[in-house]
């Protein structure tokens, strides 16, 4: 892709001023549920408004993404599912990985793949929400191009829930009647989806800012903190600037 500082503005105005503003809400909801492994079950309806308008920004993000990688992808075909705007990304952008080490060396700047990445989420639990999910193309019975999972791999199981609570949110969890889909909703799922947001995001940015756009930006995420900015040093690096 190339970079392009107004293109770079207009995602910040557009897109992730809107992540920020769902990550101030869901840290609010922090005062009543402690955000730990051991309330990952928990469930609330403000967790299933937070988990529905997350998963759906990440649609249009996924779907935005693609259409930059391939100009013949509209984001308003509403045939596109999440399997199609994968393929068209999986393998065209890629993220920072953040490391907390106390000493810095030069093995602390690695770019990965977006489904091989791996947050530290408040500082406590590691989350990979992208891990193992790849799609592919293939040729149907009816000669038409369409898109699964490629062998081996997963779709993401936050995702799944999703739309299980989001159509069907009464229904019997595994035939078990005494739990329904609206527990999905849940801090475990809420948590992995912002995740997965802030990763597409993130890699989104750092594939269209230029080195003063990265340099200058500093509305950064409360939920995934490194222990410190970036430096510029850090950021040549990035650029092959030596």
């Amino acid at each position: 892709m190339i970079r392009n500082t107004e293109l770079f503005n207009s995602f910040i105005r557009n897109y992730w001023k809107y992540y920020i503003e769902l990550e101030k809400e869901f840290q609010l909801v922090s005062r009543y549920v402690e955000f730990t492994e051991d309330n990952f079950s928990t469930y609330s309806v403000e967790f299933l408004k937070l988990y529905q308008a997350v998963c759906s920004e990440i649609d249009v993000i996924g779907k935005m993404m693609a259409s930059q990688i391939n100009n013949s992808f509209n984001p308003e075909d509403k045939s596109n599912s999440i399997y199609k705007w994968w393929y068209e990304i999986q393998d065209s952008f890629t993220y920072t990985e953040e490391y907390n080490d106390a000493v810095k060396t030069d093995s602390s700047i690695e770019r990965k793949k977006i489904q091989e990445v791996e947050c530290r989420f408040l500082d406590t639990y590691k989350i990979a929400p992208w891990k193992k999910f790849r799609t592919e193309t293939y040729v149907a019975k009816d000669k038409s191009h369409r898109f699964r999972l490629k062998d081996k791999s997963s779709i993401p199981s936050w995702w799944s829930d999703y739309n299980k609570v989001k159509h069907n949110r009464t229904s019997a969890v595994d035939g078990d009647s005494s739990k329904i889909n609206y527990s999905k909703a849940n801090l475990k799922n809420v948590s992995y989806a912002f995740t997965a947001l802030y990763v597409l995001e993130v890699s989104f940015m750092e594939a269209v800012g230029t080195q003063n756009d990265l340099e200058a930006f500093s509305d950064f995420s409360k939920l995934f903190v490194k222990e410190s900015r970036t430096t510029t040093e850090e950021i040549k690096k990035l650029f092959g600037v030596f």
